[in-house]
């Protein structure tokens, strides 16, 4: 029997081997296309190693002395593409046997061959069980002193016994396979420990969806040794790491469905840090959500940091789901998420991560972030304008608050600014990046004329003005006339009716964004100081609304894309068979209320196997791709064409009859023939073609969509039967 090296069998996560790449062997090599062993044979001969080629696919072996098959690997990564190396595949045979059948299960990527022949030290820690769990507390955020749980936080041993970091153990056993190693490790370790100390309160536990293959199988043994602790499930809160990568949802609902059918409760970890976390949030509903500790450093300071973070807290919230807030470093963080009502908090302000869980943690007094100053006795007339102005402030501050539509605030800060000051005219004047602008809301006056919309290109502004506007310096002009304005610029105001204005900017960070504009068109003023400190709170918040408004729309986009990828297949990026299974039902559901026609298409690739064994996968899949687009072409914006498996496509075609729809099939099969990929080894063609099967129906309410289905697959075996290459349309029944 081989001695093979364990590189790729990393669903066994209690299984942690020693890779004998180290010694002399046989290394196999397969590579995706001609072309890479083309390269990598071309570095062979360059230094005189001899090799055997492979008939059957790309492919080479070669004897390895001790350790070459580590540099060769090394080396090849040096000039192969990423793609090369992830599909690129290695099998290394210790001695001079030959594989035998069960060895082809190690089989491996040249980049996870590389990464874990460079991992022996983590290796040797993972099967010495040289790791230990830190604790930090997690805390009410009302009480400090109050401790709800504690999260155990790996960290491993080096032979010295000093303390080895989790980020580049996780990272190493990520891109080596070890990931599910080291998780079941970590859990065990935290559960272990945890139940030493005898401490009260929640155990969160960190755990990578990656990591386990097989909810029963992989965590049977994490839930035996909760049993065996005697810790109750429902002190225990499994962490979902989102950042891990994008997500693969069925099977990460699969996992949290075991944990909470045993009583567990879930967290979903560094929201704000990851791919997809507005989504996830969405999907998998957790019981706890933790908010990354990049967003809350500084959260009080930073505008964009609490903008996000006001507003998962407010999701939270009405959702029902407790927060806690993780990395808090200074009481003016802590205050600022207690008055944003967070549930917990976490942070080295509270306890670091120590190797006994600490029993007392302080309780600090509340700090206000906005104190007022105490005042004296105004004058009446200050006192009023005073208020007034805060009332107005306050008023759009509101509005921000209600609103994410730009315009919406823009426009009542306009209305409001110019029914304050009792002024002409009042616009948000907004930038390009030619340092151009435009108008982009205005507020006027019964008989004023409107600017809106109204186009700038002031060529000299950039040197003459940015810089001013940018250090947040405010401009208040008199009098146009005798302000000492350049005459072109004079003339310029006296176009638009303009005697006198006030103009302030507004920032978003060191960007100028534009500029919040009064305008006096049929007297000079004279501007007072109490007049230009409101305008520039009033510009902040105009800052404030503008950052809020885009990015609700870039989280808009981005869930959006979520959706989208969500519904997408990965290599033709056409919808997926999830995407069609809904959109079909729906479509069912609301023909049957219409008594309308719904087509079905269901297409297969003639002869796909014998292409892909012929050209190669990755031909295989640019065929699919082409293929993809050639039927998209043939059909409306209102039909839905998916890749229904495999080599396999299906269009849904809404209020279409079987006339209608046979064309469109014929029109697809023009559109991939016209493509004329070749395809030398086809029983019908010489060229790539496709089967069709058609089927109609008027959904029924009592009737399912499987009917329509089972329909067109007939009128597919039909026309695969008839020799391939053609349509077949095949009556449903009961139409």
């Amino acid at each position: 029997m081989s001695q093979k090296c364990p590189i790729s069998k990393t669903c066994a996560c209690r299984n942690v081997k020693h890779c004998q790449t180290a010694e002399a062997g046989r290394l196999f090599l397969w590579f995706p296309m001609p072309h890479t062993l083309t390269k990598v044979t071309a570095y062979l001969n360059k230094f005189a190693l001899k090799y055997d080629s492979m008939s059957e696919r790309p492919g080479l072996s070669l004897d390895c002395q001790p350790g070459q098959a580590q540099e060769i690997a090394r080396n090849l990564a040096q000039f192969l593409a990423p793609r090369e190396l992830k599909e690129t595949q290695v099998l290394f045979i210790r001695g001079t046997v030959q594989p035998q059948l069960h060895d082809f299960s190690d089989i491996a990527s040249l980049q996870r061959f590389i990464k874990f022949s460079q991992s022996d030290w983590l290796v040797e820690m993972l099967s010495q069980q040289r790791v230990v769990s830190h604790f930090q507390p997690i805390v009410s955020i009302q009480d400090t002193s109050k401790i709800y749980g504690y999260e155990s936080l790996l960290r491993g041993l080096d032979q010295a016994g000093n303390l080895v970091m989790p980020t580049p153990m996780f990272e190493l056993a990520h891109e080596s396979g070890l990931l599910p190693q080291i998780d079941h490790l970590g859990r065990l370790n935290a559960i272990h420990q945890f139940s030493n100390y005898q401490v009260e309160g929640h155990l969160f536990i960190n755990f990578a969806p990656t990591a386990l293959y097989d909810p029963i199988f992989c965590l049977r043994s994490t839930v035996e040794a909760i049993d065996e602790a005697g810790i109750d499930h429902e002190r225990i809160v499994f962490e979902v790491v989102e950042s891990d990568n994008p997500q693969d949802l069925d099977h990460l609902k699969s996992i949290l469905k075991y944990y909470r059918d045993a009583g567990f409760s879930v967290a979903l970890d560094d929201l704000g840090s990851g791919y997809s976390g507005l989504n996830l949030l969405h999907q998998l509903r957790p019981d706890f959500i933790k908010l990354d500790m990049g967003l809350i450093r500084e959260v009080h300071q930073d505008l964009y940091k609490a903008s996000i973070t006001e507003k998962l807290l407010e999701i939270a919230q009405q959702l029902k789901i407790q927060t806690v807030a993780e990395g808090i470093e200074c009481i003016e963080e802590l205050t600022w998420l207690k008055e944003r009502g967070a549930t917990f908090a976490q942070g080295y302000l509270i306890a670091q991560p120590h190797a006994t869980p600490i029993l007392n943690t302080p309780q600090f007094q509340e700090i206000y972030l906005n104190a007022k100053p105490a005042s004296s006795e105004p004058i009446e007339q200050s006192v009023q304008h005073q208020s007034e102005s805060e009332r107005i402030v306050a008023s759009v501050t509101q509005r921000i608050r209600q609103s994410l539509e730009l315009n919406d605030i823009l426009q009542a800060t306009a209305d409001e600014v110019r029914q304050l000051f009792a002024v002409d005219r009042v616009v948000i004047y907004q930038f390009v990046e030619d340092w151009s602008g435009f108008v982009a809301v205005e507020s006027l006056a019964p008989g004023c004329n409107s600017l809106l919309g109204f186009h700038v290109m002031d060529t000299c502004f950039q040197s003459t003005r940015a810089a001013y506007y940018q250090q947040g310096n405010t401009r208040a002009v008199e009098n146009i006339v005798t302000a000492g304005l350049s005459p072109c610029h004079v003339e310029l105001l006296q176009s638009m009716q303009i005697q006198a204005n006030l103009v302030v900017p507004i920032l978003q960070k060191e960007r100028l964004w534009g500029l919040l504009i009064a305008h006096q068109c049929t007297h000079t003023r004279e501007w007072q100081q109490s007049e230009i400190n409101l305008f520039n709170q009033l510009a902040t918040q105009a800052a404030i609304a503008i950052y809020q408004s885009e990015l609700y729309h870039k989280l808009q986009q981005a869930n959006q894309e979520l959706q989208r990828l969500a519904a997408s297949d990965g290599l033709t990026q056409v919808a997926n068979r999830r995407c069609f299974d809904d959109t079909l039902n729906a479509a069912w559901q609301k023909l049957a209320k219409e008594q309308a026609s719904l087509s079905l298409i269901l297409c297969d690739v003639d002869c796909f196997k014998l292409y892909n064994d012929t050209y190669g996968h990755l031909a295989g899949d640019d065929v699919l791709r082409q293929v993809a687009i050639a039927i998209s072409q043939a059909v409306s914006p209102a039909d839905l064409v998916a890749r229904y498996g495999g080599e396999e496509f299906a269009v849904i075609l809404p209020n279409t009859t079987a006339q209608s729809a046979i064309a469109i099939a014929q029109k697809i099969q023009a559109n991939v023939s016209s493509l004329q990929l070749r395809h030398s080894q086809s029983h019908v063609h010489q060229f790539i073609t496709l089967s069709l099967g058609v089927a109609t129906i008027i959904p029924q309410p009592d009737s399912s969509p499987a009917i329509l289905i089972a329909t067109a697959d007939r009128g597919l075996y039909s026309a695969k039967a008839k020799g391939r290459n053609c349509v077949v349309q095949i009556n449903c029944e009961g139409c």
